[in-house]
């Protein structure tokens, strides 16, 4: 079975419902059938029968006739030649009912029965007595076998009703029998009597045997009257209709028995032979009369089966024929249905399996495939749904992810340059800090010489003070000195004078005067050379002392500059040594720094090495997205995704700057130029928030987007907003005009013009809910209910 297609399997279990049910059926038809020939073969059995009846009384009266006539019986020949002439009508009946071609044949009995009935009608039989009557005997026996056969063959002794069959046991078995007993006993008993009354000279011997036959007789009437009370008993029970002449029949019946016992029972028969034959002819009369009631009975009852079997047959056949219409016409509405509904969930679910979620199944009916199918139809809209989630959701990881792997990238460029720019940072701060550690020791070193500097440089002002003290002795000195020299010209011109005088004295003194004249005139080349020495003296005093004066005051500037200086070097010594402890501070601190950034180096080194798995990370969304966006993006779905309305925006966008922009916003309000798909369509709007194309309803052109139920004050900002950066989605709510519920939806936006936009949005599938984590009403406004009034 479960290699099978369904059709084979439905037409398997339909065979399996139908072939037994047909072969039930026909078992049926055929047994309502075989009754039915039963009950129309039994009346041609009672056809019969009703004839052999009258021909068993014809040849019983021809017998006690023919016996009559052979003991001396004078009146018994006129009447035998009417019962011969009964017989050969009797006989020309039965060939004639025979001849109507029953559904049973009696020809290889009655063919030679009835030779010896014309050979008896025509008195050619033995001409004794009891031969004659023993050939009757056997022709009636013949007839009883006849009746019999004709009964099993009809079928009467099958009947399968009670009362009817013990009628037909009454016609048969118990009737004849009977009334041969008593034509027996009529014919033996009047042949007896007969004898009796003629004096016959072997009277005796032949009185006892037939009085004990009699008596025999006698004896087998009474069980046979007890054996038809029993039948009658039975056909009462059974819920037949005993035959009004029974109790007459059976009355006379006893009454025969008791008379034959009663006449033959005695040591000589008594009573009139005709007498006693029209008593047994009118007991054999009253049987025959309750036979032809039991036969017409049963007559009757057998036409009214044969009716009842065959509208039986024809209702039971029409049943059957409507039933097994009505079965057909069921199956082939289970079978066309139940092929319908597979198929129709093999082709849904076939189209789900192909990716195809825009299917729609549609099964009518309350059945449970009914139910299945409308099971796998939220099923597929519900995927459809969530494959639509998954798509929107990797379109815009994608987009983002796109955004997230070229800033990262340009981030990872620019962290490299900034890990270099650190690196080389850390270089010239490393420099620095070694060029600072320098300075500071240089400083130290520096201010340990300035330090030292300024001891010698206040001790240079000490001397220099000593010095300008000094330069001012000697400049008082110099002043003595050319005092001194004063003196020394004053006294070389006083010595002058004197030797001039001595030398005009010794001039006139002569001779004796010649060595004081030339101790004169050595002197007064003595003074006249201190008085030029004095001259010198005096001026290089003179230049002395200006030298002086002006070292001096050189000095005093000097001693002034350098007590200034030892002041500059103490504030140099002071700023040098702040600049030291300041160095060292820095340098600590630039030691500091420079760790701190060695380890924001590494840091950085570390993001940027970071930035590089974050970037190739983001290129790996970035395809995983492509890849998931791929996997489903053959999905055909019943509403549009982000994937698809980012393809037909940017596909618009491409379209107006081929066709133009008249042309393409015509085109996007036709359905066939392949911009309205399922929920998708392209809208447009200008700076002033004015429709300038809708493809979901056209007759909003011209007006404001407020036309739209549900969009807030900010709407237009956003979307401009999202259009003057190049594009990118925007969110926002709008009412659903069939829920009234608040709904998101998200829309990329693209720039036309300066002055136009266009946008492609998708329905999201969350609810905007309140606080309370419900389904946020719609506020509405008298326009909203407008616009929704015209939507529906």
């Amino acid at each position: 079975m479960m290699n099978l297609r369904m059709r084979a399997k439905l037409l398997l279990v339909s065979a399996s419902l139908v072939v037994p049910l047909c072969a039930l059926m026909v078992f049926s038809v055929e047994r309502l059938w075989q009754d039915r020939r039963t009950a129309l073969n039994e009346p041609e059995g009672v056809a019969v029968a009703e004839h052999i009846m009258p021909l068993v009384l014809e040849t019983q009266r021809h017998r006690g006739l023919t016996r009559r006539a052979m003991s001396g019986d004078a009146a018994a020949p006129a009447a035998l030649a009417e019962v011969r002439q009964g017989i050969k009508d009797q006989v020309a009946r039965i060939d004639a009912e025979l001849a109507r071609g029953r559904s049973f044949s009696l020809a290889d009995l009655w063919t030679p029965l009835r030779s010896t009935l014309l050979a008896l009608a025509e008195g050619r039989h033995a001409s004794q007595p009891d031969e004659a009557f023993a050939q009757h005997t056997l022709a009636i026996e013949a007839l009883r076998h006849l009746m019999l056969r004709t009964a099993e063959r009809s079928p009467l002794l099958l009947d399968p009703e009670a009362a009817s069959y013990q009628l037909v046991d009454l016609v048969v078995n118990k009737a004849l029998p009977l009334v041969e007993a008593a034509a027996q006993a009529r014919g033996l008993g009047s042949g007896l009597l007969t004898q009796q009354a003629a004096d016959s000279p072997d009277r005796v011997s032949v009185s006892v045997s037939v009085s004990v036959l009699a008596l025999a007789l006698a004896g087998m009437l009474q069980r046979y009257s007890t054996d038809l009370t029993g039948t009658l008993a039975a056909l009462q029970r059974a819920g037949g209709e005993v035959p009004g002449s029974a109790a007459a029949a059976l009355q006379q019946l006893d009454a025969f028995a008791n008379d034959t016992r009663t006449r033959f029972g005695a040591a000589q028969p008594q009573g009139q032979a005709q007498a006693y034959f029209d008593q047994g002819t009118a007991v054999i009369g009253q049987i025959n009369a309750m036979q032809r009631d039991a036969m017409q009975r049963l007559a009757a009852a057998l036409r009214g089966r044969a009716a009842d079997k065959t509208q039986a047959l024809l209702v039971e056949s029409a049943a059957f024929a409507g039933g097994l219409l009505l079965l057909s016409y069921l199956l082939w509405c289970f079978i066309t249905n139940f092929q319908r509904s597979p198929a129709t969930l093999h082709e849904g679910t076939q189209a789900i399996a192909s990716g195809n979620l825009a299917h729609a199944i549609h099964m009518p009916g309350r059945d449970e495939l009914s139910d299945i199918a409308r099971v796998v139809e939220a099923m597929s809209a519900r995927l459809s749904t969530l494959v639509s989630e998954i798509r929107n959701s990797a379109s815009l990881v994608n987009l983002t992810g796109q955004q997230v792997s070229d800033g990262s990238a340009r981030l990872a460029a620019r962290t490299d340059e900034q890990a270099s720019s650190l690196r080389v940072s850390v270089s010239a701060i490393n420099e620095l800090s070694s060029a600072v550690a320098d300075n500071a020791e240089a400083a130290h070193r520096l201010d340990t010489l300035t330090g030292d500097l300024a001891t010698e440089a206040e001790a240079g002002s000490l001397a220099m003070q000593e010095t300008v003290q000094a330069m001012e002795q000697l400049r008082t000195a110099s002043e003595r000195v050319a005092e001194v020299v004063r003196v020394i010209d004053d006294v070389a011109f006083q010595t002058s004078m004197p030797s001039l005088n001595a030398a005009i004295e010794a001039s006139r003194a002569g001779e004796a005067s010649k060595g004081f004249a030339v101790v004169a005139s050595e002197v007064r080349q003595l003074a006249q050379r201190c008085a030029e020495s004095a001259d010198e003296i005096r001026t290089l005093i003179a230049n002395v002392s200006t030298q002086v004066e002006r070292s001096s005051e050189k000095l005093g500037h000097a001693s002034g500059s350098l007590n200034t200086l030892v002041a500059g070097v103490r504030e140099v010594s002071s700023s040098l040594r702040l600049i030291s402890d300041s160095s060292t501070v820095q340098s600590n601190g630039l030691q500091e720094v420079t760790q701190t950034v060695g380890n924001l180096d590494e840091i950085t080194r570390e993001n940027a090495a970071l930035v590089e798995e974050s970037s190739t990370a983001s290129s790996a969304l970035v395809s995983r997205a492509g890849m998931l966006r791929e996997a489903v993006a053959s999905m055909r779905l019943r509403q549009g995704s982000a994937d698809e309305a980012l393809e037909m925006v940017r596909r618009a966008q491409a379209h107006v700057a081929q066709v133009g922009r008249e042309r393409a916003l015509a085109d996007f309000h036709d359905p066939a130029a392949g911009f309205i798909d399922r929920d998708l369509y392209i809208f447009s709007f200008d700076r002033e928030g004015v429709y300038v194309a809708c493809g979901a309803k056209p007759v909003n052109v011209g007006q404001d987007y407020n036309v739209t139920p549900g969009l807030d004050a900010t709407f237009l900002q956003r979307i401009w907003a999202a259009a003057d950066t190049g594009g990118g989605w925007v969110r926002y709510e709008v009412i659903n005009p069939i829920t009234h519920e608040v709904m998101a939806k998200e829309s990329y936006m693209l720039p036309l013009d300066h002055n136009g936009l266009i946008g492609c949005g998708i329905y999201r599938t969350d609810v905007v809910q309140d606080t309370q984590g419900k389904p946020r009403a719609a506020a509405w406004s008298r326009r909203d209910e407008a616009v929704l009034a015209d939507t529906h």
